[in-house]
């Protein structure tokens, strides 16, 4: 609601056994929502780092185009449409035009209102569709002059880059388009990740169960952690020839200092364009630190206690989509006392039967929802619901979202 300076407003505030709860008695004359928007986009939307140099880079390559004629900005990732405001907004003599594609229907509601409230509403044309699905002439009025992607998450690959870049380079863009983001370096380094010592107490034996086999987005700073060796590259992705496909790296790490290996902690530096870079890494300036974070990998098959001057064997690898991280034992047995696996391992055979097992019966479970659209509609409700509350719920906040991602219709 908007409100004017030293005016009251009334707040109901209530609470039961388990939940407190603020609103308004009269809810404001607010036009009807469709559903809610992730917590994740509206980060990104606070995030001004990001959207400043991504907007910078948005106008730079719309003023590089010739004058002449109108430009075409193919969007990617639309979100709640704020890049795609900016593209609209940035010549104004010219009347480019945009194209934003955004699988939610309730994110596009917001970006439609955004255009709409900043005046760029003809502008804009948004499309709910996998990009994958789009269809020139149809969707697309001729071919981009610039693609602006924006299909980014803390594994830089998981929101699917790769996928949308290989579909849409070439069929959907002109020769000479400007891509944005242009290329990606992910770097890494090996930490030490453990309880110790809380407050007096002896927490160490909680490290054995300090494990999960997917990356854990975390958004570290340097006392959280202690740093065992120098930053390293391990991929690099140009935007304009990536494809997808597996690649496998076998690095020899060199450890600066004593002490026990539990993970890497991985983060790309993001190449708009030859001049403007953003990165996730945890050393840049707390005003440059972009909501995504790091990403954190803990290592199979057990921590490792290493000494100053050893090589740690890492493999790294991606298949277009996911990153996987995992020391090399064999190689590592022949270190010697430099290199010891602890006698405790992370994981156990039978964790990956029960999660096998409860990914096939979650599939089924889809599979029966999406036969009944009905029942479809009602469940994308309830997921989009903890989804934005998730708090209230009682449930992961990483965990909801990726619920909801699930139920986000084409």
């Amino acid at each position: 609601a908007r409100v004017r300076a030293k005016e009251q407003l009334l707040v109901e505030a209530r609470h039961s056994r388990t939940r407190l709860v603020f609103s308004w008695p009269s809810p404001p004359n607010e036009p009807p929502r469709r559903g809610l928007v992730l917590g994740s986009q509206l980060r990104r939307v606070q995030d001004s780092h990001y959207n400043r140099t991504f907007a910078a880079a948005v106008r730079k390559a719309l003023f590089r185009l010739d004058g002449a004629s109108p430009a075409l900005v193919l969007h990617v990732g639309a979100g709640v449409g704020t890049q795609a405001v900016v593209a609209a907004a940035a010549r104004p003599q010219i009347a480019d035009f945009v194209v934003a594609c955004e699988r939610s229907a309730t994110m596009i509601d917001v970006a439609q209102r955004a255009a709409r409230d900043n005046s760029v509403g003809e502008r804009i044309s948004f499309v709910q569709k996998d990009c994958r699905n789009l269809k020139a002439h149809e969707d697309l009025p001729r071919k981009a002059d610039v693609l602006l992607l924006e299909c980014l998450d803390t594994s830089l690959l998981s929101e699917g880059i790769l996928h949308y870049l290989q579909h849409l380079r070439g069929p959907f863009t002109k020769p000479n388009a400007t891509i944005i983001p242009a290329a990606a370096v992910v770097k890494g380094m090996l930490v030490e990740l453990r309880s110790g010592e809380v407050h007096g107490v002896d927490m160490t034996m909680s490290d054995a169960y300090r494990w999960h086999k997917e990356v854990q987005p975390a958004r570290l700073k340097e006392d959280d952690f202690v740093q065992l060796s120098e930053v390293f590259d391990m991929f690099v992705f140009d935007f304009n020839e990536a494809v997808v496909e597996q690649q496998v790296e076998h690095l020899e790490v060199i450890i600066s200092r004593d002490g026990i290996v539990s993970a890497v902690v991985f983060w790309f530096d993001l190449i708009l364009d030859e001049e403007i870079v953003i990165s996730t890494s945890p050393f840049v300036p707390e005003p440059q630190q972009l909501e995504m974070g790091q990403g954190v990998v803990y290592l199979q098959p057990a921590e490792t206690r290493v000494k100053r001057g050893a090589t740690v064997p890492l493999l790294a690898a991606h298949n277009g989509t996911d990153f996987a991280f995992t020391l090399e034992e064999e190689k590592l047995t022949r270190k010697g006392a430099d290199c010891q696996l602890l006698a405790h391992t992370r994981f156990d055979p039978r964790w990956e039967g029960a999660r096998a097992n409860l990914e096939d019966q979650w599939k089924k479970i889809l599979q029966s929802i999406g036969s009944n659209p009905k029942e479809c509609k009602q469940m994308q409700e309830v997921v989009m619901r903890y989804a934005a509350q998730p708090a209230v719920f009682g449930i992961d906040i990483g965990v909801s979202e990726r619920c909801a991602m699930t139920f986000l219709s084409d």
